[in-house]
């Protein structure tokens, strides 16, 4: 494993060939980047798929531009150069896993020839495999007995996600709504509370009562194992979905919605707010009125 240190980022960490057992999975990483973050172009013999968990960013490949969001998957094909785009990309999160298709049975070889045909640089509202790329990395991370056909399971999985999303979008339902995940009743009492008070931070105890965990640290553990973020940033990020659907409303000023879904002042609102989606508020208003 190579712990990436870099001013560009926060935290993160690299594989490469990471199960010795497995030629199908040739790299996979995540990493925390602050802004003005910078990849070089570079290229790989096989796909890779990097997953955007929060903020935005940009990206450049095949001589084309493409802004990615939070919950998109970007894709890379086998030997093509790609890198950060013509800007430096605001702070995100994201995760990125390199598979040799072809390797992975007739459902791997299936997906190649169609990504190929079809050629899609991004694929919008993949939220659904978040979950299955943390669970490639904890099975990478941790060896345990039988890791190797987990993985594969967890791979194909994956292959089977994607293949689901892609038919979704050609059937032109990709603005359908997006399902809840079934978390632990536990997590599932917490989650329903954060949605249920947006207008200001909660004490860790109060969610870890509500969740009816043993403990603080417990809770915090289990939260972010079964949603993939801590609880303060998957409410953070509640709480500004629901300031960027008020600011579709005329009547509100910034400093209102700031205040309203608990930020300090309207400074520290647009800081978080372009963090997240990668424009000021007064910006993304602009842009939905026009």
């Amino acid at each position: 494993m190579q712990v990436l240190r870099d001013p560009q980022i926060i935290s993160g960490f690299a594989y490469e060939n990471p199960v010795d057992d497995l030629p199908e999975l040739t790299h996979c990483g995540e990493a925390l980047c602050c802004e003005g973050h910078y990849l070089k172009p570079h290229a790989h013999p096989v796909f890779e798929f990097l997953y955007l968990s929060r903020g935005r960013a940009t990206w450049r490949a095949g001589g084309i531009t493409t802004v990615q969001n939070m919950g998109d998957l970007y894709i890379t094909y086998p030997k093509e150069t790609h890198g950060t785009g013509p800007k430096r990309n605001p702070e995100n999160q994201h995760l990125w896993v390199g598979i040799d298709l072809t390797k992975i049975g007739p459902e791997g070889r299936f997906l190649a020839a169609r990504l190929k045909r079809e050629h899609p640089q991004l694929v919008p509202g993949c939220d659904e495999v978040e979950p299955v790329l943390r669970s490639l990395m904890r099975q990478i991370v941790t060896p345990r007995a039988r890791r190797t056909d987990a993985i594969m399971a967890v791979l194909r999985l994956f292959i089977t996600l994607l293949e689901q999303r892609l038919d979704t979008l050609a059937m032109g339902e990709g603005d359908l709504p997006k399902p809840h995940l079934p978390y632990s009743y536990g997590v599932q009492k917490a989650e329903a509370y954060l949605r249920q008070n947006l207008e200001c931070r909660l004490p860790l105890a109060d969610l870890a009562a509500v969740a009816t965990a043993r403990s603080v640290p417990h809770f915090c553990t289990q939260f972010r194992r079964e949603v993939g973020m801590t609880p303060a940033a998957y409410h953070l990020q509640l709480r500004l979905e629901a300031a960027r659907e008020s600011l579709s409303r005329p009547t509100y000023d910034v400093t209102t919605i700031a205040l309203q879904y608990g930020f300090s002042s309207s400074q520290h609102f647009s800081t978080q707010f372009r963090r997240a989606f990668g424009v000021t508020p007064r910006a993304w208003r602009l842009s939905v009125r026009a």
